[in-house]
């Protein structure tokens, strides 16, 4: 049976970004950041969330669907249309599907003739700052403050709310002529003005893996998540707000309506206007091969082109040269010039980054290493004991305890390299917590003891002042009671606008006095190590250094990629970017993992020194970083 022709919420968000990526995604090409639904979950928590939102609605029904052929889809489309004939109901999922446009909506609710269409999104809503601009400005958070116009980061779920209204309307026009319902559109989101008063309420949810069909489109695809809480505790506890979204809906129907239309045309008759013009935001495409697909529909598109050497798309900045509305490399790349070198350097004229850029184009071309001569003196001026140190952190919509608001930030773990004096040996401490359910003071408290209030600490990003900063601030919304802790966190972090952090940020140094080839356009811990790593052999012989030195078929690995795995149940696990530490830390929290480590102590040991060495290695890849810079300086 051949594969149905449609275009989902999904389809037409991709479409928006490019085109050709639809063209992609419907062939089914591998991306590079292509996750599982379990995954997603454990990443925003939008399983449990869309869990609460249903529970909310005891009495709904749930239509179960395989979209794999235009009949199941015409069936599933049915079926939801048969429960509309009744008087009042509740659909979960019910599938909305017309000419080749094919939704499903989170909740339906219909009573008589007023039909609402409910989208539960994890995202975070202030509804105190939403009824305050509704109040006094006439505008709301899902409005650009400039111009009145729908925008902003809310722009996307509200088109797909848009969306499901036009084919909505489209179905009830075509299918049930005599009722004459007024659709209105909701969002149900979690709400950071309001607190849950449901202790660890995470725990009330188990997430499981489950065999479902492939083309069901449901946000459950994959998951079953079970509840095993107070359900009336749930219903007032009103950690989820309801809001209209209905005149910005209406603003948006027709405009998304017709430029699905338009995509759908254009796969139908498989129109060269499907087939974008290669520009700068080629850079992000996610359309890249895999292990076990070699289709990729970057090479596709620029073939070539997407070989050449020093690439344009590898320049800092690459998109802001002759201007943001105009710029210089989407013209470059229509003359099939995309060498970083094709730039002409009167070009870059815009001192905020084209200082930078001109230093990469300089030092590309020699293929040296480049450090500014303010360097020296500030690695100098360092006072020792140097701390290098890195935090895991996680921010769940659930809220960890009663009283706190969804995405409170939760700090779960930190690394330290302590280098006590010039040439000493980097001493080693790490703290994680995977039983607390809000483990943000303790951590604090054990971080300031390691610290002190001597020497100067390394960070890279600004990451670890933010989450000090959140902590100071918590212990006066929780009246926890540690007066050397909140005098320690107000002289360590910047707290506000004012005052300055006492600790440095090595990614800003780079940015500002390093450059290695190797980096290309990019400053992050996670390419300026392997740049350093693999070009200076003096490094592996350094005896604390020498664990993370591997040789594979003559290439020398970046030692993210030498952490050990290893099987815990049935399960190959490794933890070597700091996404997956957070999942980690989730699944232990909530996921399946939970009760596995509960019946079995090993396991939840094994997944603390899967964390352990993850974050250990990050304060050590800037020991490594620090002792190289430190050897550059000498040289000057």
């Amino acid at each position: 049976m051949p594969h149905p022709i449609y275009l989902t919420k999904s389809d037409l968000k991709t479409a928006r970004s490019c085109s050709t990526k639809l063209y992609y995604k419907k062939l089914g090409y591998p991306t590079v950041d292509r996750v599982d639904a379990y995954t997603r979950i454990l990443g925003d928590g939008n399983f449990i969330i869309s869990k609460i939102g249903h529970l909310l609605y005891p009495e709904g029904i749930y239509i179960s669907a395989n979209l794999n052929s235009d009949e199941s889809i015409a069936n599933a489309a049915q079926e939801t249309i048969s429960y509309l004939q009744q008087e009042n109901v509740v659909l979960f999922e019910p599938v909305l599907y017309a000419s080749y446009k094919l939704a499903r909506a989170d909740i339906l609710v219909k009573q008589g003739d007023r039909i609402e269409i409910i989208e539960i999104r994890s995202k975070g809503f202030d509804s105190t700052a939403h009824d305050d601009l509704v109040k006094y400005r006439n505008l709301s958070l899902f409005r650009n403050k400039r111009t009145g116009q729908v925008g902003g980061e809310w722009r996307y779920i509200i088109e797909d709310v848009a969306y499901q209204v036009g084919i909505l309307q489209e179905m009830l026009t075509t299918s049930l002529p005599t009722l004459k319902a007024e659709i209105h559109p909701y969002l149900l989101v979690p709400d950071k003005a309001k607190t849950t008063q449901i202790d660890n309420l995470a725990s009330y949810f188990q997430l499981q893996r489950i065999s479902t069909h492939r083309n069901s489109f449901s946000k459950f695809n994959g998951i079953t998540v079970q509840f095993t809480g107070d359900l009336q505790a749930i219903q007032n506890d009103q950690l989820l707000t309801k809001v209209s979204i209905a005149t910005e809906v209406s603003e948006l129907v027709t405009y998304t309506i017709n430029s699905a239309q338009k995509y759908i045309t254009y796969l139908i008759e498989q129109s060269p206007e499907l087939f974008a013009p290669l520009s700068k935001s080629c850079k992000s495409c996610e359309y890249r091969a895999s292990d076990r697909d070699p289709r990729d529909g970057f090479k596709e598109c620029w073939g070539d082109l997407a070989d050449v050497e020093n690439h344009v798309l590898e320049l800092y900045q690459m998109g802001r040269i002759g201007g943001h509305e105009t710029p210089l490399v989407n013209e470059l790349i229509q003359q099939k010039k995309v060498s970083m070198f094709d730039v002409p350097p009167e070009e870059l004229n815009d001192y905020t980054y084209s200082y930078r850029q001109l230093i990469q184009l300089e030092y590309t071309q020699k293929n040296k290493e480049w450090i500014s001569e303010h360097l020296p003196k500030i690695v100098q001026q360092v006072e020792y004991p140097i701390h290098f140190i890195d935090f895991e952190t996680s921010r769940m919509a659930i809220p960890y305890r009663a009283g706190m608001r969804p995405y409170e930030q939760a700090a779960f773990q930190w690394s330290c390299h302590t280098i006590p004096a010039p040439d000493a040996a980097p001493i080693q401490s790490e703290w994680v917590d995977l039983d607390n359910v809000f483990p943000n003071f303790q951590f604090a408290e054990s971080l300031m003891e390691c610290l002190g209030d001597h020497g100067t600490i390394l960070t890279w990003a600004t990451h670890e002042n933010s989450v000090l900063r959140d902590i100071y601030y918590q212990m006066q919304t929780y009246g926890y009671h540690n007066p050397q802790l909140q005098t320690w966190l107000a002289n360590t972090a910047k707290l506000g606008n004012k005052g300055k952090s006492h600790l440095v940020d090595m990614n800003a140094l780079t940015l500002k006095h390093y450059f290695h080839p190797l980096m290309k356009g990019r400053t992050s811990l996670k390419c300026v190590l392997p740049a350093i790593w693999k070009t200076n052999p003096y490094l592996h012989e350094i005896p604390y250094f020498q664990e993370y030195y591997r040789e594979v078929d003559s290439e020398i690995l970046n030692p993210y990629d030498v952490l050990p795995q290893l099987k815990i149940g049935d399960r190959i696990q490794v933890v070597n970017e700091g996404a997956g530490a957070m999942l980690a830390y989730q699944d232990l929290m909530y996921g399946e993992v939970r009760d596995l480590s509960h019946a079995d102590p090993s396991v939840r040991s094994q997944w603390k020194e899967l964390l352990y060495q993850y974050c250990r290695l990050d304060t050590m890849a800037m020991v490594i970083i620090w002792t190289h810079w430190q050897k550059l300086c000498r040289k000057v």
